[in-house]
C-alpha cells in the first residue's frame, strides 16, 4: 500500500508491505516539522497506524478497489474473517490474501474432502470423511501439526466436523447421534448424549459451526438446533430444508432453491437478497462485503453502504 501526503512543504512518501514499511522518504525541508530526534518515531508512529488498521479488518486491496472481480476457476470458495479467499479446485486449496500473496496446498493424499472451517483463520481445520481424518493448516498455509485420525480415537462414524474455541474441535458422531466436543489436547471436554432420545426428534445433521458461543447443527428436515457451548440445548430455529450456511449475528445468510436469503436469529424473519441475474453458485457475506462466486469468476462487492 502507498501513502502520500504533504504538510506545508513537507512531502511523505511511503510503502508498506505485509504490514511492515518497505520504502519511506521524503522531500522539503524536515526541520520545519519534525526535530531529527523526533523523526525516527514518527516513521513508526506510521507503521502502527497500519497495524492499527489490519487489526480491525480493513481491507486496503478490496476496499479501494470496490466492486472487483478476480478471474478465478473453483468448484467451491471459503472467506475467512479477516477477507482472504479459499478455493478448492479438484485437488488442490489455493489462498489468495488481502495482500496479494498466493500459497496452494495439496490435499490429494489426504482423501475426500467433505468440509473446510476458516472461522479461525489462524488454524483452518479440513475434514476428509472418508478416512475420517482431520488436518490443520496455518495462516501460511501450511500444515499445522498431526493428521487427526478419528479411527484412532474410537469416532469412526463421525459425519461432521468444525472448529471451536481454544482450538479445540465438535465432531457429530452419527452412530450415537451425539456431539463431542475436543480440546486442544484431543481429551473430550464435552458429551451431549443421543439428541434424537434427549430431544425426542429424529435428526439427520448436515452441517455445523461454532459462532460466538454458540453451536449450530443444521437438520434440514427439522431446523438449526443451538447449542451453548457446554452442549447444552437452547432452541430450534425454523429454517428448512437448507445446507449450508454463514452466520453474522444476528442474521444467518442462506441459499434456497438458488435464492439468497438472509435470516434474523431473534425475530424468525427471512428476506430475499437480490443477486441480479447472473448465474452465481455462491453468495459469501463478510463483515460489509459480499463475494459472488460464479461460473469462472469471484465478484468482491461492497454490499453496505
Amino acid at each position: 500500500m502507498i501513502i502520500n501526503f504533504n504538510i506545508n512543504k513537507f512531502k511523505v512518501h511511503s510503502i508498506f508491505r505485509d504490514g511492515f514499511i518497505e520504502e519511506f522518504f521524503w522531500s522539503g525541508n524536515i526541520g520545519e516539522i519534525f526535530p531529527k530526534r523526533k523523526f525516527i518515531f514518527f516513521k513508526y508512529v506510521l507503521q502502527s497506524i497500519w497495524i492499527l488498521f489490519a487489526l480491525f479488518n480493513i481491507n486496503f486491496n478490496f476496499a479501494n478497489a470496490q466492486d472487483s472481480l478476480l478471474n478465478i476457476k473453483a468448484d467451491k470458495i471459503y472467506v475467512d474473517n479477516i477477507g482472504n479467499i479459499f478455493c478448492v479446485q479438484k485437488d488442490v486449496i489455493t489462498k489468495y490474501f488481502v495482500n496479494n500473496q498466493i500459497k496452494t496446498f495439496s490435499i490429494k493424499t489426504f482423501g475426500t474432502l467433505k468440509n473446510i472451517d476458516v472461522s479461525n483463520s489462524l488454524r483452518v481445520l479440513l475434514y476428509f470423511n472418508d478416512f475420517q481424518r482431520i488436518l490443520f493448516l496455518d495462516s501460511q498455509l501450511s500444515q499445522n501439526g498431526d493428521v487427526i485420525e478419528l479411527i484412532n480415537l474410537g469416532y469412526e462414524q463421525t459425519s461432521l466436523v468444525c472448529s471451536s474455541f481454544n482450538n479445540g474441535f465438535w465432531i457429530y458422531h452419527q452412530g450415537n447421534n451425539e456431539l463431542i466436543r475436543f480440546n486442544q489436547n484431543l481429551e473430550i471436554s464435552v458429551k451431549t448424549g443421543n439428541l434424537k432420545r434427549l430431544l425426542n426428534i429424529n435428526i439427520q445433521p448436515v452441517y455445523m459451526i461454532e459462532h460466538n458461543g454458540k453451536l449450530y447443527l443444521n437438520s434440514p428436515e427439522n431446523g438449526i438446533l443451538v447449542f451453548d457451548i457446554y452442549g447444552a440445548y437452547i432452541k430450534l430455529l425454523p429454517l428448512l430444508n437448507i445446507s449450508e450456511f454463514q452466520i453474522q449475528y444476528p442474521y444467518i445468510f442462506y441459499n434456497q432453491s438458488g435464492k439468497f436469503y438472509s435470516f434474523h436469529i431473534n425475530t424468525f424473519e427471512s428476506i430475499e437478497i437480490p443477486t441480479d441475474s447472473e448465474n452465481c453458485k455462491q453468495i459469501i457475506f463478510n463483515g460489509k462485503y459480499c463475494y459472488k462466486h460464479c461460473e469462472n469468476s469471484i465478484k468482491i462487492l461492497d454490499c453496505i453502504k
